[in-house]
Parts: structure tokens; sequence; C-alpha cells
């Protein structure tokens, strides 16, 4: 090694500095490239490989929570207490008064709603509370009401948009039934009136442009489900010309449910499949006919499910997820270790009940949590952002 006199010092020639930092910027280049593969052979194992993700998830992300650990809201079992999520907020409605907790199990907020049947339905920040078997319907946001009503009819069921348009169905009077259709801020757009069939189910489009009714005519020996896209706007104006399609499904095949996806098209479960719905085109995407289908469900943004059971051995049934993606008809599968109590769905997440524990899955098929409890579940509620789970006397709160 070469060193020069320098006022009495000892000084490296400029070669040699050179090379120690090339070593330096190569050792550091290295490391950049080893994190860098081992980033990318972490996602690629985890997103291709089950088994991979399930440990993962359990030991390295520590997605498996404990009721223990876990705020609380401590509640009646005597009560007459309704329980519901939306927006940031687990809800208690009890004696006419809606409480608003958020994840850390402290109330914010309260609303005096005169409620004591609740029917609730959310979407986003959006909340809409009617009286089953009432008259009263609210509809909120955030904290506060936005409008309330008192409708003619008995409310049978309601449902809401994303932008908080809201179709409510109702019976009761001369007709079989009544669908209602409010804007966001509460103003009646029309009335559709069926006197013949029986409506099972509405939705609104994401672009307020339509709603879908799904109806069924059961009277007879054989029964006929048709569904009916009605334009919003021409509706307002001459309601005999407001049916842009009419589809009617093959006999004996029993609609359930609509809903529709970010397409605005229009996903129909029926008792055996699950079909797409695009105007007057129709093509089935899900079969249930399979003696080993369990559940399913078109709540999903863009995504239905089924739950199908698979078997290990003759004392060993568990069950499998499937979730279908609406545009690419991709299939994502997540294995439960059992067969599920109940199954909920909402916006992009799947909550399935396993008695004591419930697990919290996203659209991908990736889970979100695991919760595990010493005691039996009685009800889940959830959105997006947090769940509530009940049990005998508590529910505890878990963040999504």
């Amino acid at each position: 090694m070469k060193y020069y006199m320098f006022n009495g010092t000892k000084v490296e020639s400029n070669n040699e500095q050179n090379r120690k930092l090339n070593k330096s910027k190569v050792f550091k280049l290295i490391a950049i490239v080893i994190c860098i593969l081992l980033i990318v052979t972490f996602i690629v194992l985890y997103t291709t490989n089950e088994k991979c993700r399930i440990i993962f998830d359990k030991y390295i992300f520590r997605k498996e929570v404990y009721e223990d650990n876990l705020p609380s809201i401590a509640i009646e079992p005597s009560a007459n207490i309704n329980i519901c999520a939306y927006d940031k907020y687990i809800g208690v409605l009890n004696e006419n008064i809606l409480k608003l907790y958020n994840k850390s199990g402290k109330e914010e907020h309260t609303i005096e709603i005169e409620i004591s049947n609740p029917i609730f339905e959310a979407n986003g920040n959006y909340l809409c509370v009617a009286e089953k078997n009432g008259q009263k319907i609210y509809l909120i946001n955030g904290k506060n009401i936005v409008w309330q009503k008192n409708l003619e009819d008995k409310i049978a069921s309601i449902n809401i948009n994303k932008n908080g348009y809201v179709s409510v169905i109702t019976e009761g009077s001369s007709y079989k039934n009544v669908v209602y259709v409010f804007d966001a801020d509460g103003n009646e757009l029309f009335k559709n009136y069926l006197s013949t069939t029986s409506v099972i189910d509405t939705d609104i489009s994401n672009d307020n442009q339509y709603l879908a009714i799904a109806e069924a005519n059961v009277s007879g020996i054989v029964v006929q489900s048709t569904i009916k896209t009605i334009s919003i706007e021409e509706a307002q104006k001459n309601s005999s010309e407001s049916i842009k399609y009419s589809y009617v499904a093959a006999v004996n095949d029993l609609i359930i449910n609509i809903k529709y996806n970010n397409k605005n098209e229009l996903i129909c479960m029926y008792d055996e499949h699950i079909d797409i719905l695009n105007g007057d085109q129709n093509a089935e995407l899900i079969s249930l006919r399979e003696e080993e289908a369990l559940f399913a469900d078109v709540n999903l943004t863009s995504k239905a499910i089924k739950i199908i059971k698979k078997s290990d051995g003759p004392f060993n049934a568990k069950a499998e997820l499937q979730i279908t993606d609406i545009d690419s008809k991709k299939v994502s599968n997540y294995t439960l270790e059992n067969i599920p109590k109940k199954v909920y769905v909402q916006g992009e997440i799947i909550a399935v009940d396993l008695g004591t524990s419930v697990v919290f899955i996203n659209d991908r098929g990736w889970l979100v949590k695991k919760y595990q409890s010493s005691q039996e579940i009685q009800e889940i509620v959830f959105c997006n952002n947090v769940a509530g789970i009940v049990a005998k006397n508590t529910i505890k709160i878990l963040p999504l």
C-alpha cells in the first residue's frame, strides 16, 4: 500500500481511496439487489401460494386476533338492541337512540331516530334505516340525518347505492308491491306499481340512471322470474315508457338477489346459478347446481362468491370459498378450516362465521383478519373499515 507524507502525516493514494469507495458501492449495490429479490420473491409467494400466504399472515403480519385484545362495547342481553356498521362506525340502536362508536370503542355521536324494529342498509358513508312493516325511513350520512319520511304503506325492504339513492319496497296497499325511488336529498323521483307479481329485490345503478326490479310470479304451477330495467329519468316523465329492458328468466328459475357492478352490469343470483345481465343480453357466470354448494352471494362490489364443501376424509369436512371476478372470470380460492355457520358480504369484504372464530377475507381471496373467541358468535356487522362481533353481552370492535 502506498502512502505519501503530508505535513508529517501518512495519506493514502487516490487509487487506494477509489478502490475502497468502489468496493463500498459494489457491496451496497449487491445488498440492494438482494433486498429487491427478496421482496419480489415474497410478493410472488404471497400472491400465488396459499400455503405460504397462510404462514406469512400468521407469523409475520399477525392477522390472527383474540377477543381479550380488542376494545368492546358492553350491551344488555335482554335489551332490544340492534347493531349496524357503516362508514367508520359501529352503530347501536336502542330505545330510539342510535349511538355511534369509533374503532377504539369510544362513543362519538348519538342520533335520535324513532324506530324500534329496524332494517339497515349501508353503502360507503350512507346508512339507510327503516321500520320493518312500518312507515318510517331515515337516510344518514356520516353523523347527520339527511332526510326522513313517513311512507303510506308498510316497508318490506330497502336498498341504497353509493351515491345515497334509495329504493324502497312496500306492501299492504291495493297493489302487491310498490317501489319508491328517492334521490340523495330525499326527493321522491317516482313510484312503480306491481299488481300481479311480487318484488324480490331492487338495485340502483352506480350512475343513478337505472332502477332494476327483480320480480317473480309464484301463483301458478311454475315459477316465472322477470328482471326489469327502468330509466329513472324517463320514469319521472312518462312511467309507461320508462322500461328499457325486460328479461324473462327460464321457467322455474327463482330470482333471489340482484346487484349492479362497477360497470353497471346487473349480477343476478337465482336458486341454481348466478348470471350477468347486460341490457337484454344474459350469460351464466356461476353454477350452483352441484350438491356441494353451501352459500352464494353477489353483494361484493364487482365479484360474486360461492362456498363449496370439500372433504379431506370421513371425519374432516372443510370448505372452499370461490371468488369470481365478473370481468375476467378469474376465480380466487380460500380454504376454510371447517364448514361455515353463516356468511356475510359487504363492499369488498367477506366475513365467514365458523362458530367461535370469524375470518374476514377481501375480494382477492386474501385474509384481512382472523378473530378468535372463547364463546359462540351471535352476529357480525361490518363495513370496509371496521367490524363489530356480537357475543352474549359485548360487541368486540375489530379494525379492518
